[in-house]
């Protein structure tokens, strides 16, 4: 299981049985580590949860810097445990352990900046770039932290006012730096498509994807992104089992099950969506994202009294007083005037906030779509293509551009981006 995923339990007196049937594993591997200077006692068992039996146990008092070698300790020992069932290769794959660095400082900040980059907030992301970056200064070799890096960079567009014409430029770099160094890297061929897909480059992207699950069919957040990767396009046959599977492989992830709830909700299946978010924030209840997407949710269905409450709460959330000042402004004109007067009152403040900070020209666009002004929505989109906008990705799933597929400018958009009509 994911680190995302087992995290969840981070801090709590989690019974191993209760986990182990939340996380759909057999066994877990549990136990206590203090530290005392530069010294690590840890003891560590492993457990069938099935019967509860200790299958494995040990103790090691090593010092800090023998942290990556106590892994490979620990794994190698479950390894040895359980050969008949893990064979020659996977006890390889297992006793693998720091993930491409001999360094045990560059690790530990490697894994802080996977653990502030699944937050998905504008602080943590800026966060998880620090770490990631100074996980590099400690092994310039190492290629999972070019993976983060790149990581970062594919997905901060969607989450701070940062043009996806500048970040997507160096997640390639990035993912290509961490392919040079080992081009085995299933990580680093998604993030490498995930660069790809930013720039509209969808052949590319596809290709990068399918390489990703080749070489690790496992590989959740491979599944994810391409899932969303499909669904973007409307490929939602395609791309809700890629979902799903995704969930299976991390079950509490909340960024794979919120995203899940959102394709199901744009491919039509509205309450299966809208379940699933809510299962999302039952997990947590301040993940923001959920909030967003349960509120684009709420919008596509006419519940408009719910879309302005759920976007304000992921406003909150996100700490973005930009963001929750027009939410406020749109559901007051809103209570005035309804669905127009709320997409006219937004639209302007958002022209008005590109004045002091980058917004996306493609979400200008689909206001005007709501509007029912052509010539401005195209004007907008034309500006969005110029900067392959981050929210230029999902126009065949906006429902307010529904009632242009058939216009020449459709389709003569699609074509330039790349895209079947």
């Amino acid at each position: 299981m994911s680190r995302a995923s087992v995290f969840h339990y981070k801090g709590r007196d989690a019974d191993p049985q209760t986990v182990a049937r939340d996380l759909k594993v057999e066994a877990i591997v549990t136990g206590r580590i203090v530290q005392r200077g530069n010294q690590f006692i840890i003891s560590s068992e492993l457990i069938d949860a099935r019967t509860n039996h200790n299958l494995w146990g040990d103790r090691y008092d090593r010092k800090l810097s023998d942290l990556l070698a106590v892994q490979e300790d620990i794994a190698g020992a479950i390894a040895d445990k359980l050969r008949e069932r893990l064979g020659g290769e996977p006890k390889k794959q297992v006793a693998k352990g720091g993930g491409g660095t001999n360094n045990p400082d560059a690790y530990q900040l490697y894994l802080k900046g996977r653990y502030y980059w699944e937050k998905r907030t504008p602080e943590a992301l800026d966060k998880s770039k620090d770490y990631f970056n100074q996980a590099l200064a400690k092994d310039p070799n190492y290629g999972l932290a070019y993976v983060g890096l790149a990581d970062y960079f594919n997905v901060v567009a969607e989450y701070s006012p940062v043009p996806q014409s500048e970040a997507a430029p160096k997640a390639q770099a990035v993912a290509e730096k961490a392919l040079a160094i080992d081009n085995s890297l299933a990580e680093a061929h998604a993030a490498l498509a995930a660069a790809h897909w930013s720039s509209l480059e969808f052949a590319a992207a596809e290709t990068e994807f399918q390489r990703a699950l080749e070489l690790n069919p496992k590989f959740a957040n491979a599944h994810h992104w391409y899932g969303l990767f499909l669904c973007w396009q409307a490929r939602h046959l395609e791309g809700i089992p890629q979902l799903r599977r995704a969930v299976e492989l991390d079950p509490l992830n909340l960024q794979y099950n919120a995203n899940l709830g959102s394709a199901l909700a744009d491919s039509g299946q509205y309450e299966d969506g809208v379940q699933q978010l809510n299962r999302t924030l039952e997990m947590d209840p301040s993940f923001g994202q959920a909030h967003f997407s349960l509120s684009r949710a709420y919008r596509r269905v006419g519940k408009y009294d719910l879309w302005l409450d759920e976007w304000k709460k992921a406003a909150t959330l996100y700490h973005d007083q930009e963001e929750l000042a027009i939410a406020e402004e749109a559901s007051r004109a809103y209570r005035r005037s309804g669905l127009k007067g709320a997409a006219s009152r937004e639209v302007e403040m958002r022209k008005q906030l590109a004045k002091r900070r980058y917004e996306d020209p493609a979400g200008i666009a689909y206001c005007y779509a709501e509007l029912g002004d052509k010539e401005k929505t195209f004007a907008w989109l034309d500006t969005a293509l110029a900067e392959k906008s981050d929210g230029l990705q999902r126009i065949k799933i906006v429902r307010a551009m529904d009632q242009w597929h058939t216009d020449p400018r459709y389709i003569e958009l699609l074509k330039k981006m790349g895209l079947p009509q």
